[in-house]
């Protein structure tokens, strides 16, 4: 199946939280988060972790991660597993970052959370001249989560499964992965996806999306409410949500603590 290509204009997507070209565009109407799901929203508070952080760099085939846990596994640190891509040019990616500022942070805090959290080096892929090649990134970038989220599951998931896995990504990673999930199985298993600063012109993902940018923001259609809003599944809509962060409009420029709280909330909402 071929994929619909995400039309978007920054020319190159960022690695981290950084300044962008700022957007006039019009803000969400209504309140800027947004959970929907309420039988979620109030879910059993587990038993808090309390092992140290440490994180390692590790391979699997030709992917390189950076993986932060509490090392002996146990019910309170083995909850899930997250994987976050980083930004990247959309025309000639490189291969994935290990060094992103907001990757590290929310993957730092997960573990102390009681996650198992990756930055994950994506493959070097080709350049993108027609639609058919940026799917075929996409499906590249997918497979390397998929494959890391196998890897980890088996080395130290604690009996986890990749139902308990939710992927992510900042800028670039986060317009693929958004991409993928709309056409192809690589990632339909998976709880979820973290999509900051991201957007996306298909409609149809398998699982649930949440969504977070500035407000008003250069990412293109859709993202924030309106893609949460366009979602035909009733099932994925209502698991779905978005936060519009009205203190920046530019592409990820938030917080870097602001939005590493918001997407490890979300996660714990995912995956209690």
């Amino acid at each position: 199946m071929k994929l619909f290509k995400s039309i978007f204009t920054v020319p190159m997507l960022a690695l981290a939280l950084a300044g962008g070209c700022s957007n006039s565009g019009k803000p969400p109407e209504s309140p800027p988060e947004n959970n929907p799901a309420p039988s979620q929203n109030n879910p059993s508070t587990p038993s808090a972790p309390t092992g140290t952080v440490t994180n390692r760099t590790e391979q699997v085939g030709d992917v390189a991660y950076k993986m932060y846990l509490q090392e002996n596994a146990n019910g309170t640190n083995r909850k899930g597993i997250v994987l976050f891509g980083s930004g990247n040019s959309e025309d000639d990616p490189t291969t994935g970052s290990l060094d992103g500022a907001l990757e590290n942070n929310a993957a730092s805090e997960l573990a102390k959370a009681g996650y198992v959290a990756a930055v994950v080096a994506y493959r070097d892929e080709p350049a993108v001249k027609v639609d058919d090649d940026w799917n075929r990134n996409c499906e590249m970038l997918a497979t390397d989560m998929s494959q890391v989220a196998d890897r980890i599951i088996a080395t130290v998931g604690g009996g986890l499964s990749r139902n308990r896995v939710v992927t992510g990504g900042v800028s670039y990673a986060s317009y693929a992965l958004l991409t993928n999930i709309g056409g192809s199985n690589t990632l339909a298993d998976p709880r979820g996806v973290l999509a900051t600063c991201g957007a996306t012109q298909d409609l149809n993902p398998k699982i649930p999306i949440y969504s977070l940018n500035c407000s008003p923001n250069p990412e293109g259609d859709f993202n924030g409410q309106a893609l949460i809003e366009k979602i035909p599944n009733p099932k994925v809509k209502s698991d779905s949500g978005f936060f519009a962060d009205t203190t920046c409009n530019s592409h990820c420029g938030g917080n870097t603590n602001a939005w590493t709280a918001k997407l490890v909330e979300r996660v714990q909402l995912w995956l209690p």
